[in-house]
C-alpha cells in the first residue's frame, strides 16, 4: 500500500495503519494493543473453526432450529 503523494509529507504507514509522522508514544501504545486484539481474535477463530473450542452460538444456547413465523 503507498500513499498518494500529496499525504506523503505529513502521514506514514506502520503495519498497514495510515498515521501521522513521529506519532505520539500513546497512539502507537494503542496500535499495540488493537494489533494485539485483532491476532487474539483471529487465533480464536481458527481454534473455532478447527472445533478446538466451542463457538459462542452453541454456548449460549441460540443455536438450532428458531420457529419465527407469527402464524403459530
Amino acid at each position: 500500500m503507498k500513499l498518494p503523494k500529496h499525504l506523503e509529507d505529513r502521514y506514514e504507514i506502520r503495519d498497514g495503519f495510515i498515521v501521522t509522522k513521529n506519532p505520539p508514544p500513546e497512539i502507537l501504545a494503542a496500535m499495540e494493543s488493537m494489533k494485539r486484539q485483532m491476532a487474539e481474535e483471529t487465533a480464536r477463530r481458527d481454534r473455532i473453526r478447527k472445533g478446538l473450542e466451542p463457538s459462542p452460538a452453541d454456548s449460549s444456547g441460540q443455536w438450532g432450529i428458531w420457529n419465527i413465523s407469527d402464524r403459530d
